[in-house]
Order: C-alpha cells, then structure tokens, then sequence
C-alpha cells in the first residue's frame, strides 16, 4: 500500500492525507521537510536526484528532502530522509523556517509548506542510488553562482528554499 502525504490549508492545518499523485492532479497543499548541511568548512552538501524519481529527475537538489508522511511532522520527515536519501544520522537540525511555493516548472503545479532545516555534519555519506546518483560539497557562492548560470542544472524546489534561507539568515 502507498504511503499517504499530508494535505493542509492555505494555513498550513492539516485537513487530511492522501496520496502523492492524487495531491499533485487536484492541486492540495501538501507538506515538504528540506534540509541543508554544511560541513566544518561551511560547504553545503547538495544531491544530485537519480533518473529513477518521478520528479526533477538528474537535478541538483538540497542535501535531502522529502513528504512529510501521514502521522509525521515536519522534524520528523526531515531525519527521515536525511537518514533514506544520504545516510546521515544523529545530526542536531535548528529549524530555520517555513515558506509556501508552487513548483510550476511541472506539471501540474504542486502547492506546497516547505520547512527548511539546516544541520552540521562531517562524516560519510552512503546515498541510496535509487534517490540520488550523486552528491558533493560546495561553498554557498560557488553554489549561487552556478544555480544563477544554469538554473535547469537544479530543482525548482532547492531554488526557492535557497532564496528563503538567505533571505532568513540576512535579517
């Protein structure tokens, strides 16, 4: 049986779950965990999404992401996948925030809460080659200098939560 999603309101209260698909074709609001870890050198680790996923499939994307389940919040998912996609455990995530998009570059449009976290890590990384084909490490401004010149090379959703999280840490 597939896992259900989380559906919520404009408001972000939860009004029900469902599946992936059904949320996407009828336009409900569903919930997403980002995370994004940085190293002792302040290089964050970006993944590239395999040719396998349904969605931004051989783009770059944050360090992990994902649903959040039925039955889960938002802290919840966020280790969740960052344990499935990348192998990171027992890493402290300081919430930054939340912030609503709509990821049009598919379609249909998916609405969705995103919360983005951010965690310090230097261990090794064992990602599941069925989510991820790649991962790296990169400085913040190597990695806005590359999103500005070839945005196509990363999903819609890392270039929001991006724009979010500077925006977040610049006040």
């Amino acid at each position: 049986m597939e896992k259900k999603i989380v559906y919520v309101d404009v408001d972000d209260n939860v009004i029900g779950a469902g599946s992936r698909p059904d949320a996407v074709e009828k336009g409900i609001i569903h919930r997403i965990s980002r995370v994004f870890i940085f190293n002792s050198k302040g290089e964050m680790l970006i993944q590239k999404r395999s040719s396998h996923v349904s969605s931004f499939p051989n783009r770059w994307d944050d360090s992990a992401a994902g649903h959040v389940d039925e039955g889960e919040e938002y802290l919840e998912a966020a280790v969740r996948e960052l344990k499935e996609e990348v192998g990171i455990e027992n890493v402290t995530l300081k919430e930054i925030g939340k912030h609503y998009s709509e990821i049009t570059e598919e379609t249909p449009t998916r609405k969705r809460f995103n919360m983005v976290y951010e965690g310090r890590y230097d261990g090794p990384i064992q990602f599941d080659p069925g989510e991820v084909s790649d991962v790296r490490w990169i400085s913040m401004s190597d990695l806005q200098d590359w999103i500005k010149k070839q945005p196509s090379d990363f999903s819609q959703g890392i270039r929001h939560a991006l724009d979010f999280y500077l925006k977040t840490k610049a006040t």
